[in-house]
């Protein structure tokens, strides 16, 4: 049928990857002579699927995720517009955890303002995303660098006090290292809108490169082996133990005293017989 209101029907279909075999065969002949005042967009989260009789028809626009960046300063916009009281941390959080998504973003937002009777501040964030306290993390890796067990084992054990997600935390401090790193190597890499962005610069400062590098394999495999612990409480703490054992910090310098290398004796080489004549051959002899 033809359009009631302006120059085309635009048909979308969803997630088009789930119709059947049969369905996209009765689709491909309208799909090859479409009529001129239709227009159709085909969605789908994985193409793969999509026979190659339908793809090779289409003009194919691939839509990725949007960056965190992004992401805040469409909510800091949002939120000016509509003269809601906001924390820039809140915001970032909420960037954050959106995930590239603009609707989960938007989503989270109401969340958030409703949950702070209509003011968006960081703790309320925190508490409703249950994230974990950036605080935590960089006394704990100011513990870790310094080489102070029990400073680290303090924080943890308050962590644990506060029942705060200790793979959350893993998966945090990941993310701090590798903020840490890319600043270490290009000091302008990451905007100025990222949270504690000056706590960041002083840990860069602090921590050798290598030793960020290694930190951050460290996280790594302990929170991939988080589920394999008896707790979390244990996982994460026997992670912070191999943090501070790995730390140069604790590694005492060991000089070796190298043994004296024996002076080889020469021996004088016996002095050659002179040639009689009774040694030289015949032939000389004549």
């Amino acid at each position: 049928y033809a359009p009631t209101v302006g120059r085309f029907k635009v048909y979308l279909i969803d997630e088009v990857h789930m119709l059947s075999k049969s369905a996209f065969n009765a689709m491909l002949k309208t799909l090859e002579e479409p009529p001129a005042h239709v227009k159709f967009i085909l969605a789908t989260t994985d193409p793969q699927k999509v026979p190659i009789t339908v793809l090779s028809r289409c003009l194919q626009f691939n839509l990725r995720q949007m960056t965190p960046q992004t992401v805040v300063q469409h909510l800091s916009h949002v939120l000016t517009q509509e003269g809601i009281a906001f924390d820039a941390a809140a915001i970032g959080l909420l960037g954050f955890a959106a995930q590239g998504s603009m609707r989960d973003a938007l989503s989270l937002l109401d969340q958030a303002i409703a949950y702070g009777c209509g003011v968006v501040k960081e703790d309320d964030v925190r508490s409703m995303l249950g994230s974990v306290d950036q605080a935590y993390l960089f006394n704990l890796l100011t513990a870790l660098v310094q080489g102070d067990a029990a400073q680290a084992l303090k924080i943890a054990e308050h962590m644990a006090s506060r029942s705060l997600s200790f793979e959350a935390a893993l998966q945090d401090l990941a993310g701090i290292l590798h903020q840490i790193a890319w600043i270490q190597q290009v000091p302008d890499a990451l905007p100025e809108l990222t949270p504690h962005l000056a706590a960041l610069t002083d840990l860069a400062q602090t921590i050798s490169p290598e030793q960020v590098q290694l930190y951050y394999q460290i996280v790594l495999h302990g929170k991939r082996d988080l589920p394999l612990a008896p707790d979390e409480s244990m996982g994460f703490g026997m992670t912070l133990l191999r943090l501070l054992a790995f730390n140069p910090v604790n590694q005492p310098l060991v000089i070796r005293e190298k043994s004296p290398v024996p002076t080889p004796i020469m021996q004088p080489k016996a002095p050659l017989p002179e040639p009689t004549l009774q040694t030289m051959s015949p032939a000389l002899a004549a």
